[in-house]
């Protein structure tokens, strides 16, 4: 059960919302920001966090609206999972995004859960990390200064830490419309169906017209606080043949990045090490197999 009182607002409004933020922070007073409550909730109930004030988002309209705009998508930040999930928009454009979401939690969770939530709660367990890092996405955030953006991989700064301000409010990713002949992937290991990444992988892969390597990247969550990008084999593999020889080299340049995985309960750090190469070579095979 939740263990202290709180008060709880329901702006009609982003500049609301920030307004508040700022009242809060100014007075000392710690605020949260409640989305789909699905990392709040349990937190509170544990009682990991106890805010004096809980600001819902959930009367703001415009979060939630997913739509392309030029070779851009924009995604609001209350957008849930399972929106994600079953998106026709993303599974055209951007379906790594799409694959992604359809693996968190459970059907309650992806029903409630939003994509904003998840980024600032930002547990390094978390599946959408490691595949906003390699797809460059943008976060446009909103503060009394006005609106910013941020690039994903400065907004992962540490162990569930964002650069974002305490007064601030994520209201937009925007990620690359993919071309069609990109093949993505994101998969993940897990203790059970639906749990959190003990290592979760994404790649994304491009050819050229020999079928030789026009474009790779990589992401990797659980081999570090923060999400990882394989940024050595981006311009190393480039016009490669991408064969055994190829998806090996990958799997072993993730395997030196992850030189200190953080061991937990279900996994040590070199267990986690190992399985960083393991579903490092999975996804890149089958990213080669829906890119041809």
């Amino acid at each position: 059960m939740i263990r202290a009182p709180f008060q709880l607002h329901r702006p009609d409004s982003i500049d609301a919302a920030v307004r508040l933020l700022s009242r809060c922070a100014q007075n000392g007073e710690d605020a949260k920001l409640l989305a789909g409550g699905q990392s709040l909730l349990p937190s509170m109930n544990l009682g990991l966090v106890a805010p004096a004030h809980i600001i819902s988002l959930n009367h703001v309209t415009g979060l939630d609206a997913i739509r392309r705009d030029g070779e851009t998508l924009a995604i609001g930040a209350g957008v849930t999972h399972y929106a994600l999930a079953e998106s026709e928009v993303l599974q055209t454009h951007c379906p790594i995004l799409s694959e992604t979401a359809a693996c968190i939690g459970d059907v309650q969770v992806r029903n409630r859960g939003t994509l904003g939530g998840s980024i600032g709660h930002f547990d390094p367990a978390a599946d959408y990390p490691p595949v906003l890092v390699l797809l460059d996405a943008a976060f446009q955030v909103v503060g009394p200064g006005g609106e910013r953006t941020v690039a994903a991989q400065d907004v992962f700064v540490d162990y569930m830490t964002t650069s974002l301000g305490a007064d601030e409010v994520l209201t937009a990713i925007r990620v690359p419309v993919l071309s069609s002949d990109t093949g993505t992937a994101y998969v993940k290991f897990t203790r059970v169906e639906g749990g959190f990444a003990i290592v979760g992988v994404g790649a994304y892969l491009r050819l050229n017209p020999d079928g030789t390597c026009r474009s790779i990247r990589v992401g990797i969550c659980g081999a570090a606080p923060v999400p990882v990008r394989l940024t050595t084999i981006e311009d190393t593999l480039t016009d490669r043949a991408v064969d055994d020889t190829f998806i090996e080299a990958v799997a072993d340049a993730a395997y030196e990045t992850a030189h200190d995985p953080v061991a937990e309960l279900h996994a040590d750090a070199d267990y986690k090490r190992e399985m960083v190469r393991v579903f490092t070579r999975r996804a890149v095979k089958t990213a080669l197999e829906r890119a041809t």
